[in-house]
């Protein structure tokens, strides 16, 4: 069975330190032809969700407030010991989020050419060491959360990261302009909700900021349904990432559907020159099933201009029960970097095969006549499907990592599992100059994990929807794997592959590789090094029983474009403080485009 996206919780305490440096090589796959199927429209129900308007938050103002509040009250309660927090007393497994997984877990065949580790950065790189758990679990009173789902998103010199439960603004050189504040106060919601899966977004052509996250509803002691399910977006007044927000919402729990009252996991975010699109996976919020994917799209422009207008946006939610795959999953919508040509009137997701070990096909989707959404009286653009056929992919192993210190191991003495991979999902792609940018995670003949690239061509004829592949190809490090990869390029199609990567030479660290014209090229960069091994209570059998499957490594990282920068971040083990529960953190970095 797999976790698409498993939370687990715990409560944490105190302190402990470490720090490094790193680098590797990679040799990419020659672009291979691909055949190109055609589709027409694709007929789902679509529906109409209310969009709620649910109030104002200054991000600003409201850290200062939760900083003065934490200061009051540091120090307050006795630091939990790791034995008290197994008895589970002090966390909380949320395992509700499980699907259709194969349970076969055959070898990968996939044989790409490797090369060894290099330690030459690229020129004119900085970074620095971001959100971590320690301050995620100060924004939620100290309770511990993994894994890191990465947001980020950068724009007009600023950088905003949204890390589980926490949000905080930095310039682009690392220092932080508004302290991490949670997700409860950033959305105006009890400090009681399951907040998952951040999200934010810049829009360059407009100069607002995005975030986003969703809540799992909840059921009281007699069994009735408290709290909805809900979608949450935020939505700047102004260009100032660190000023006022509007806070919309819908609800997700979809009352009369099969399975449900249910909610809408894996809100993966993109936007094209109209619309703003959120594609979430629906679960029930109790008990096992699975619904298939849900597309909302709303306008763009009449989110951003409410205030002036009046007028509030209709929200149209497409629903996505079947596929050629057989159950949609992870259908990602894309985002264009600042300077390049949107695709007119259309906005493009990319989905991978979930459904089976190994595939050797993409799907493109389309929402076309995305200008209709700003009308008068809009109706909902009209939705199409292309099949692709690409070079095989498989569902990645678990990774391993470089032996080392661990203090809550050795409080157990009990092994620690490897990193979950996770999946063979693609995130979010980009669009650029009629291009989409794909990637995703696969397995290897080696037992390692690589990332498959896709540069991919889309058009539509008539009423059809065709794509292409133009280029792809494999990256792949000699005994490393390389964990949740994003590909961050700007308007020429150049930029960086970056992803997390960890081996029994490495401890889990920041990496990233050159992206030209043709796809990723040159060695593979280790950013920084990691300081030690994952060493947080995920890892361990004490704290999620025998079968939980290894430490609960990142669901995704992120990439974004500002000007001649690609701003890139994903999870590592810094050196530094820690808490009791966990050691994770993220690193920020950036680097001028190829």
């Amino acid at each position: 069975m797999r976790s698409v996206s498993r939370r687990i919780t715990a409560l944490a305490a105190t302190v402990l330190v470490g720090g490094g440096m790193v680098s590797a090589s990679v040799a990419a796959q020659p672009a291979a032809a691909a055949a190109a199927r055609k589709s027409g429209p694709v007929n789902v129900p679509v529906f109409t969700p209310a969009l709620h308007r649910v109030g104002e938050i200054n991000l600003g103002a409201a850290a200062a407030a939760a900083r003065r509040q934490h200061v009051a009250t540091r120090g307050q309660g006795a630091p939990i010991s790791p034995r008290a927090a197994a008895s589970g007393r002090y966390r909380e497994v949320d395992n509700a989020i499980l699907t259709h997984r194969v349970k076969v877990r055959r070898k990968a065949t996939l044989k790409p050419a490797t090369s060894a580790l290099s330690t030459k950065n690229v020129p004119g790189e900085m970074g620095f060491s971001a959100l971590g758990g320690v301050q995620q679990a100060g924004t939620k009173g100290g309770l511990d959360l993994e894994p890191p789902d990465q947001g980020l998103c950068a724009g007009n010199g600023y950088v905003m990261e949204f890390i589980n439960n926490a949000l905080a603004i930095y310039d682009q050189y690392g220092d932080q302009l508004v302290a991490p504040i949670g997700s409860a106060s950033a959305f105006l919601q009890p400090t009681t909700d399951f907040f998952s899966d951040p999200r934010c977004y810049y829009d360059a052509g407009t100069k607002r900021w995005f975030y986003q996250e969703f809540i799992v509803g909840s059921f009281n002691s007699a069994g009735k349904l408290v709290t909805p399910s809900t979608q949450f977006l935020a939505v700047s007044n102004t260009q100032d990432p660190a000023g006022t927000y509007t806070i919309w919402s819908w609800d997700t729990t979809d009352r009369g559907t099969r399975n449900c009252p249910c909610f809408g996991d894996y809100d993966n975010l993109g936007a094209d020159a109209n619309g703003i699109y959120v594609a979430t996976d629906e679960f029930p919020i109790v008990g096992s099933g699975y619904n298939g994917v849900i597309i909302y799209a709303v306008s763009k422009a009449l989110l951003e201009n409410v205030a002036v207008t009046g007028i509030v946006p209709p929200v149209f939610g497409y629903r996505l029960t079947s596929d050629p795959f057989g159950a949609p999953e992870i259908v990602a919508p894309a985002s264009s970097p600042p300077g390049a040509l949107f695709a007119p009137g259309t906005e493009y997701f990319v989905e991978s095969n979930q459904d089976r070990f190994s595939d050797n096909h993409l799907l493109v989707y389309a929402l076309n006549d995305t200008s209709n959404l700003a009308s008068p009286a809009p109706t909902p653009p009209s939705l199409y499907r292309a099949e692709v056929t690409t070079e095989g992919y498989s569902q990645p192993p678990d990774a391993t990592q470089k032996a080392g210190l661990r203090p809550l191991g050795n409080a157990f003495q009990q092994p620690a599992g490897g990193l979950q991979a996770d999946f063979d999902a693609e995130m979010e792609p980009m669009y650029s100059n009629g291009h989409i940018y794909a990637q995703l995670d696969t397995g290897t003949a080696s037992g390692s994990d690589a990332v498959d690239w896709f540069i991919l061509k889309p058009a539509f004829s008539g009423s059809s929807l065709s794509a292409s592949v133009v280029r792809q190809g494999v990256v792949a490090v000699k005994n490393t794997s390389l964990l949740y990869p994003y590909t961050a390029v700007n308007s020429r199609g150049t930029g960086y592959l970056l992803f997390s990567l960890s081996g029994p030479d490495n401890y889990p660290s920041p990496g990233y590789i050159a992206y030209g014209a043709n796809g990723p090229t040159g060695p593979v960069i280790e950013a920084t090094s990691g300081a030690a091994p994952e060493d947080s209570f995920t890892c361990y059998p004490a704290f999620v029983g025998p079968s939980y499957g290894g430490c609960r490594w990142g669901d995704y990282s992120m990439g974004a474009v500002d000007g001649n920068r690609v701003f890139m971040a994903t999870e590592m083990v810094p050196g530094g403080y820690r808490d009791t529960l966990s050691n994770w953190g993220t690193y920020i970095w950036s680097a001028p485009a190829p």
